[in-house]
């Protein structure tokens, strides 16, 4: 039994596949509109091919990819991590700091900005993140379960369990290294029991589950499994119009045959058969010919150009707004920036409710350790589109007094544990303080050290020199008033 630092540096480089001895190779299937509808029907039953689905469109289709992006994006994962349940009145500041430390080290080491946006993805995309934590000193991997072989059972600390399917190891019993050691304890007790043992759930806080659609415990329900059709319209629509459009590159050349009022040929037939090959040899392939007797007239089935509308661009608008968010945020012309600040924060919440479905699961593990039992970590709303909005709230309510420092610092990308070194770092080991100074003006100084030109605490404008005084100002302080 190899150890748990071999076994984290086993995760660091973890085979995904042999190419030398490749035997297994995924497999995608596009499913039909018509089973799509199906599924749809339910989603209980068809809970596995939903999931595939999903996958395969958010890889085919670059709309329904970043429409997931985009909810992704809509938080930067800033936190604070703050005090929780203490009496500042008879509390250890030595401890206090030092358990501090240790939380912002867990946090350092799980590195949040990195690995929670992957959380962010696949709930999006699939509705659940099944996952476990692989801890040591400095580092703590997530690292995802197979969805397939998933489901939650329980919910202890208000963050769901994950209970594992361990027949998943008996056609990949070679990948029971690559994961914790309390897999490999299980599996071994679930060969005992293969009846009983099937189902078993995984050891918390390490392990747990994120679900986007949180109060729909008993399957997963893809959020955006509602549009897969519209996704499907907006590449039949793409489709058509290809065709359509190279249907319109084609022409037809007709060479008429006559005839007299009695009916026959004013040419020889076989002469202008002869004509019509040699016209037909030397025309390219999209333009085709035909020998009539008779007039051809053109059918089509075109639409006007006064009631003619972009089908396609109709297509992305309703895929969208099947979504429930504003075009305006991909390519719409008419976008108004009001409409478009409140649709985006309209959509911030959807990605909200599951950061704080992960704050759950960090706050769990954190307070489960010996450090941690009287801290919480606690992320905010934030995002690269309301940063300076809730930047502004914060260091307003620290001109005020309050203790939002970090708050702030947070919200601008400084986590804390970045902030203590930073400040450290420029100003007791590089004197940045002492080294970059501000030029010194009339506004910075006092009398006494200006020569009597500078700033007062009497009240009023310095004083002015003589050449900067009209010649009424002159004559003011000539009568001993100030100017």
């Amino acid at each position: 039994m190899i150890g748990i630092s071999e076994r984290f540096a086993l995760l660091n480089r973890l085979i995904t596949r042999d190419v030398n001895n490749n035997t297994n190779a995924p497999t995608f299937s596009l499913y039909s509109k018509d089973e799509i509808t199906t599924y749809l029907s339910n989603p209980y039953q068809y809970e596995k091919q939903l999931r595939r689905a999903v996958t395969y469109i958010y890889g085919a289709s670059s709309h329904f990819r970043r429409l997931i992006q985009y909810f992704a994006g809509l938080s930067d994962l800033s936190f604070v991590v703050s005090p929780y349940r203490i009496d500042p009145a008879s509390a250890n500041i030595k401890s206090i700091n030092r358990n501090y430390r240790k939380v912002l080290n867990a946090m350092s080491a799980m590195n949040v900005r990195t690995q929670l946006p992957k959380i962010l993805t696949v709930c999006l995309r699939e509705d659940v993140f099944y996952g476990t934590m692989w801890v040591t000193n400095d580092n703590i991997t997530i690292q995802q379960l197979p969805s397939d072989y998933c489901t939650i059972s329980t919910i202890e600390g208000n963050v769901p369990n994950v209970t594992f399917d361990f027949s998943y190891f008996d056609a990949r019993s070679a990948l029971l290294e690559f994961y914790p050691a309390e897999f490999n304890t299980k599996y071994s007790a679930y060969q005992k029991d293969r009846r009983n043992l099937r189902w078993q759930e995984l050891d918390c806080p390490t392990s747990f589950a994120i679900k986007c659609n949180n109060d729909i415990l008993d399957y997963a329900l893809p959020p955006f499994a509602g549009i897969l059709r519209e996704v499907y319209d907006l590449e039949d629509y793409k489709q058509l119009k290809l065709t359509k459009t190279t249907l319109e590159n084609y022409a037809m050349l007709v060479m008429t045959l006559g005839t007299d009022d009695e009916g026959n040929w004013t040419l020889d037939y076989n002469k202008a058969k002869e004509f019509w090959r040699n016209l037909d040899a030397v025309l390219p392939e999209e333009v085709g010919s035909i020998l009539s007797p008779m007039p051809i007239n053109k059918i089509s089935f075109e639409k006007s150009n006064t009631g003619d509308t972009d089908t396609i661009s109709e297509a992305e608008q309703n895929l969208f707004t099947a979504a429930g968010v504003s075009s305006l945020l991909f390519n719409n012309d008419k976008a108004s920036a009001n409409a478009l600040l409140l649709s985006i924060k309209a959509d911030q919440t959807i990605t909200y409710g599951i950061v704080k479905s992960i704050e759950d699961a960090v706050n769990r593990y954190v307070q489960a350790q010996s450090y941690g039992k009287n801290f919480k970590v606690t992320f905010f709303d934030c995002s690269p589109y309301n940063r300076k909005e809730l930047g502004d709230q914060y260091l307003k309510a620290c001109q005020y007094g309050l203790p939002f420092v970090s708050m702030y610092a947070a919200s601008q990308g400084l986590s804390q544990s970045e902030m203590d070194c930073m400040n450290f770092l420029e100003n007791d080991v590089l004197g940045l303080i002492d080294r970059f100074r501000p030029l010194q003006s009339s506004t910075q100084t006092s009398t006494s050290s200006s020569g009597g030109k500078g700033a007062t605490d009497e009240g009023g404008a310095p004083v002015k020199d003589v050449g900067d005084l009209t010649d009424s100002g002159e004559q003011s302080r000539e009568d001993g008033d100030d100017w």
